[in-house]
């Protein structure tokens, strides 16, 4: 599973209860209980949302996914779904992922994702009647996570990076060495002759741009994926409404359209934050290197931040340990416990 994320760096059905208000407290609990799925129309096109929750009083979650146009709704059903006790859990399909496929004209860029998720995040703020929500970014989605909370602090509680994505060169440089590394202890030639027709320096990135950063992820992803860390399944093949669709197209396509864009990212020169800021990071992370990640914390500017490290994650610590996921998540939470979220 780890294998497909490494290489891809980068209408409403409701279930609450129809039956009448009663007093009965079992009653008034089902109908409070939350278990959504819709297409929202966002920016011309349609995207959609998965929410669950135990209450419509839950502090609202957001999850944005990585990829570009990787879906996560699979792995957050499978590992995730405990934080709809806690917070109302919303996984979001991007534009051109999972469910929705079919946005082949729009210009992409980051902003558009940006705008994207503010628009979804109006949507949540209004349906459940809350004044802020709280964010998860993973990898790709943990740079729009950070723009999106920059531009727009005051529709946020807090802003959870998982797998930050920083700066695209350093951390590929540096997993590039570690691959190399490797691949000298393991006497593996093959891997290191390879690696040599794909050449590539923290100044200039790869000759061939996004088609030669594809090759190195494929190549080293035996590497890049580390034994100490929990393996996790392939999304692909988890539940039928997702096996059947088109993951690799849009990925590929999505990816580099936007490479040019992530290719140049550095967050070193965007640091200040007006709300909370937690970086859960994998200690095994070497697709978004952890090593930069702790170096980008270290800057930051913010009413208040914590760094947590995930000792047995690579780049997916709220797959790999999803209680400890979980339990971080209620400290974020009571971090915020002045907030009113009714």
């Amino acid at each position: 599973m780890t294998k497909f994320l490494i290489g891809l760096l980068f209408c409403i059905t409701t279930s609450w209860s129809n039956n009448s208000w009663s007093q009965s407290p079992t009653r008034h609990r089902e109908r409070l209980v939350v278990d959504t799925s819709l297409f929202l129309p966002v920016n011309g096109v349609t995207q959609y949302l998965e929410i669950k929750g135990s209450t419509r009083t839950k502090p609202v979650l957001l999850f944005i996914h990585g990829g570009p146009s990787w879906s996560a709704t699979p792995m957050n059903r499978k590992y995730n779904q405990s934080l709809s006790k806690d917070f109302i859990f919303v996984s979001w399909d991007q534009r051109n992922s999972g469910k929705f496929q079919t946005d082949t004209t729009a210009t992409l860029n980051p902003e558009l994702y940006v705008e994207d998720a503010h628009v979804v995040t109006q949507y949540l703020k209004r349906t459940f009647h809350q004044n802020k929500i709280f964010v998860v970014g993973h990898s790709w989605g943990s740079l729009i996570g950070a723009m999106l909370v920059r531009k727009y602090p005051t529709d946020y509680a807090a802003f959870i990076s998982v797998g930050q994505f920083v700066n695209a060169r350093k951390s590929e440089m540096l997993a590039r060495d570690f691959v190399m590394q490797q691949a000298s202890l393991q006497k593996d030639t093959a891997t290191l002759n390879a690696l040599a027709t794909i050449p590539f320096s923290e100044k200039e990135g790869y000759k061939n741009g996004f088609d030669d950063k594809f090759k190195f992820r494929m190549l080293s992803g035996k590497y890049l994926t580390s034994k100490k860390a929990v393996d996790m399944p392939n999304p692909i093949q988890l539940y039928s409404d997702y096996s059947a669709l088109d993951w690799m197209t849009p990925a590929m396509r999505d990816s580099k359209q936007l490479f040019n864009y992530t290719e140049k990212t550095n967050l070193f020169q965007h640091n200040k934050f007006k709300l909370l800021v937690y970086f859960f990071v994998g200690k095994y992370d070497y697709t978004t290197s952890a090593e930069i990640a702790k170096q980008y914390f270290k800057t930051i500017k913010a009413p208040k931040k914590k760094l947590f490290v995930f000792e047995h994650s690579g780049h997916g610590p709220n797959w790999q340990e999803p209680t400890l996921f979980h339990k971080r998540l209620l400290e974020v939470a009571a971090d915020n416990k002045t907030n009113k979220f009714s």
